[in-house]
């Protein structure tokens, strides 16, 4: 079974040396990296040509160069890979040594191969010096590791692109029918892919130092629950947004998959869609009824303000 590590990189030159070294001693070495730049100017791509050069696992895919953003840079990595497990990698992040030794126990573990499967992790955080912030990015964010299905994860996405783990049949199935120009952020279509089609197991452990630097393109909130719901409160129109965002996500999600789509799942997403239209009580009604409900105290308030 192949293993690929697809490595999406723009402007990285800071932190990318410490994650390429990650990588390299990773305790499960039989693995290949894919990495691709998006267009850097910084010396980006210098430093990974001469990575590859002293390891051999190391290899450019095809579209160097081109600036295609985060979805699109990782989905061209996506088609291009041949691995039997993938796994995404951001350019800033340290990998723990077992990251990939234990994904891959974990999606072993599953009987069926042709299930589509997605694994992801816990994460600590550390700032841009390497230091820490938090053990836990799970739960400074307050989400529930338990939410893997559906309904749960149509309102809000709690797996990270970096810290996944996609077997062949999932990542097929978000190839076949992913359209970047379409998608908020590739990690959630993928999540919402596994949880209609597959299945998707979490690994209570922190598996990669995920960095926070203030130029991340999405990240952590470090601020407590209590201060993030003074927020939303001052900020109505935002968490209005929010919202609607997973309205038009799921729309998104819908018509890319339309008749393929299982009918339980076809079902869990008409049944969101139609909240809607509903009146506010008739939809807040629905809403906990369906289980659509976001998985934080603070993201849960908003949605019952502002939804």
């Amino acid at each position: 079974m192949r293993t690929s590590v697809l490595l999406a990189a723009y402007q990285g030159g800071k932190y990318l040396p410490a994650q390429l070294a990650s990588l390299s001693a990773q305790r499960d070495a039989d693995f290949e990296v894919l990495y691709q730049d998006d267009g850097s100017a910084d010396g980006t791509p210098e430093i990974l040509r001469a990575w590859a050069e002293k390891d051999a696992r190391f290899h450019p895919a095809a579209r160097q160069g081109e600036h295609l953003g985060p979805a699109g840079n990782f989905f061209s990595l996506l088609c291009q890979a041949q691995g039997d497990y993938l796994l995404l990698c951001d350019q800033d992040d340290v990998w723990e040594p077992e990251k990939i030794s234990v994904l891959l126990q974990a999606a072993r573990s599953v009987p069926d191969p042709s299930l589509p499967l997605l694994v992801h992790s816990d994460a600590s955080l550390i700032d841009g010096s390497g230091n820490p912030l938090a053990p836990s990015f799970f739960r400074l964010q307050g989400w529930d590791p338990q939410a893997v299905h559906l309904n749960q994860l149509l309102v809000q996405n709690n797996a990270t692109g970096c810290l996944m783990l996609l077997n062949r049949p999932l990542a097929s199935l978000v190839t076949r029918h992913g359209d970047p120009s379409r998608m908020f952020m590739h990690d959630w279509f993928i999540a919402l892919t596994a949880a209609a089609f597959g299945q998707i197991l979490f690994v209570d452990q922190p598996l990669v130092r995920y960095r926070q630097h203030g130029e991340n393109v999405l990240g952590a909130s470090r601020d407590s629950l209590v201060r993030r719901a003074a927020k939303a409160l001052q900020d109505s129109e935002k968490a209005r947004a929010r919202i609607a965002l997973t309205y038009t996500h799921t729309q998104a999600f819908q018509d890319a998959f339309g008749e393929s789509l299982p009918p339980e799942a076809a079902g869990t997403l008409r049944q969101y869609l139609e909240t809607r239209s509903l009146p506010k009580l008739r939809r807040l009604q629905a809403l906990r009824t369906g289980g659509f409900l976001m998985q934080s105290p603070v993201t849960r308030l908003g949605q019952y303000l502002f939804g």
